[in-house]
């Protein structure tokens, strides 16, 4: 699914339905108790309205998004432990960028999954970069079909696939959409 998220970035947080998700994700997050001093990746963090409301509890965050004019939105923020990197999540980057030594607490990712053409690639990415007992949280919007984004057995499977061993999948909130239609969101919990 390609698409164009730097024509999105400058009216991104002025949509209700963008700042409603990331209020409800954060208390969501919070409630997982996984947070505090926690070294953390917010993967396609978009303007960083995620990482923004984790600042103040993480360690550290590397805030990472393909979208160059979102981080520039990110980087409006002044977050001092908020490292922001554009790039793809790939093997190479990790490999290759300073911000991916040493491993990671919990990863999160706030409607990014069902966008993604190889979610299992991912997160077979994201479970390297994770530490013993580290979390990867993920919020998307729950798909009737593998072909319109994740479904529940689509992201266990990915998960699963990716070695991650204990997974919680769940729906816990829903959004009404501009034109009326509830969207359910679901939410993904896979420790390592």
């Amino acid at each position: 699914m390609v698409h164009n998220w730097d024509e999105y970035a400058a009216e991104w947080e002025s949509d209700k339905t963008t700042t409603q998700f990331s209020d409800l994700v954060f208390q969501e997050l919070l409630a997982l108790n996984k947070l505090e001093a926690a070294r953390v990746m917010d993967f396609g963090c978009g303007t960083g309205l995620l990482s923004q409301r984790m600042a103040p509890l993480a360690r550290n965050i590397v805030a990472l998004d393909s979208s160059e004019a979102m981080i520039e939105e990110l980087d409006k923020k002044l977050l001092e432990n908020v490292e922001p990197v554009v790039d793809e999540l790939t093997r190479g980057l990790v490999a290759q960028h300073p911000a991916f030594r040493g491993q990671f607490d919990l990863v999160v990712a706030s409607s990014v999954c069902g966008f993604l053409d190889d979610f299992q690639e991912a997160a077979s990415i994201i479970h390297s970069l994770l530490d013993v007992d580290g979390v990867f949280v993920h919020w998307d919007w729950l798909a009737e079909s593998d072909k319109e984004g994740l479904t529940q057995e689509s992201a266990h499977s990915a998960l699963h696939e990716a070695g991650f061993v204990d997974i919680e999948l769940s729906v816990p909130f829903e959004i009404t959409l501009a034109d009326g239609t509830v969207a359910p969101v679901l939410m993904g919990v896979a420790y390592k």
